[in-house]
C-alpha cells in the first residue's frame, strides 16, 4: 500500500504486510541521503527478503527526498525532526514498536530514534554507517563545486531524477549542525551494524560497535559504501539478528 501522511511536511509511505509473521513487529527501513524507498530497499532485494519472511515492512520516502515535501530551511532537517516524522509515521499505522533497519543517512537517524525514543524501537541494524563526521572538510556552502567526499556524494545523487538540489543542500546543513556524537548510545536497544570492508564512510565502525554494547560489526568483503546494500551476506545478517538466532559472525 501506497500512502501520503500530512504533517508540517507531507510524507509518502510504503506499508507492505504480507501477514505471516503475525507475532514480529514491522521493519521499518530507512534510506540514504539522496537516494528513496524504491532505491535503497526495492531494488536492492531487501523488501523481497522480508516478504519471504512473512514481515511487514513500512518504508518512508524521508523529508526531501522521493515523492515526499523537500522545505528548504536548514532546520527542518535536524535529526530530532526526522524522529518526530518517524513517530508520527509509527502513531498513523498504530504501531508501537518496529524494528529498524537504516543505510548510511538512514543509519543515522536510526541511532537517533533508538535513543531519543528507546520506547518506538524494538531492535536497530545500522549499514554503512561510523562514527567519522561525514561532513568533514566540506563546504556546505558550495557544494555544487566542494571536492570533499561528501561534496562528491552530493554531486552524484544530485543527478538522481527528482531530487531537489536546494532542498538535499538544506538536509546536509541541517544534518552538520547537530554533528553525531558517540555518547550517549542508544544502549537499551539492540544494535547491529553491518559495512563493505572498503567503506571508507564506515571508518570506526568496529569501535563504534563496542562502546554501544552492539551485537557486533559485519564488514562485507570486497564491497564499499556503494555496494554493501546489495549484499546477500548484508541481508542475511540482519534477517538473523531481527529474528534473534544465529549469534553474528566478524566477517562474511
Amino acid at each position: 500500500m501506497h500512502a501520503t501522511l500530512n504533517s508540517a511536511v507531507t510524507l509518502r509511505y510504503v506499508d507492505d504486510d504480507p501477514g505471516a509473521a503475525p507475532g514480529r513487529p514491522p521493519v521499518l527501513l530507512l534510506h540514504g541521503f539522496g537516494s528513496t524507498f524504491e532505491l535503497n530497499w526495492v531494488r536492492t532485494g531487501w523488501t523481497a527478503a522480508l516478504a519471504a519472511e512473512g514481515l511487514r515492512t513500512i518504508g518512508p520516502d524521508l523529508r526531501g527526498h522521493g515523492s515526499s515535501g523537500k522545505p528548504r530551511q536548514d532546520d527542518a532537517y535536524l535529526p530530532g525532526v526526522f524522529v518526530a516524522d518517524l513517530v508520527l509515521l509509527l502513531d498513523e499505522l498504530g504501531v508501537e514498536r518496529a524494528d529498524v533497519v537504516g543505510y548510511s543517512m538512514g543509519s543515522r537517524l536510526a541511532w537517533e530514534f533508538a535513543l531519543t525514543r528507546p520506547e518506538r524501537v524494538r531492535r536497530a541494524a545500522l549499514g554503512g554507517f561510523g562514527p567519522r563526521n561525514a561532513f568533514a572538510g566540506t563546504d556546505l556552502d558550495d557544494l555544487e563545486s566542494d571536492d570533499s567526499p561528501f561534496g562528491r556524494l552530493y554531486r552524484a545523487v544530485a543527478e538522481l531524477p527528482g531530487n531537489d538540489l536546494a532542498a538535499l543542500a538544506a538536509c546536509a546543513r541541517g544534518q552538520a549542525a547537530r554533528p553525531f556524537t558517540e555518547e550517549p548510545a542508544p544502549r537499551s536497544t539492540p544494535l547491529l551494524f553491518v559495512a563493505g570492508e572498503e567503506d571508507e564512510i564506515a571508518d570506526g565502525v568496529e569501535r563504534l560497535a563496542r562502546v554501544s554494547g552492539a551485537a557486533g560489526a559485519l564488514r562485507i568483503a570486497r564491497r564499499d559504501h556503494r555496494t554493501a546494500v546489495t549484499a546477500g551476506a548484508f541481508k542475511k545478517a540482519v534477517l538473523e539478528f531481527l529474528a534473534d538466532e544465529a549469534p553474528i559472525s566478524s566477517t562474511a
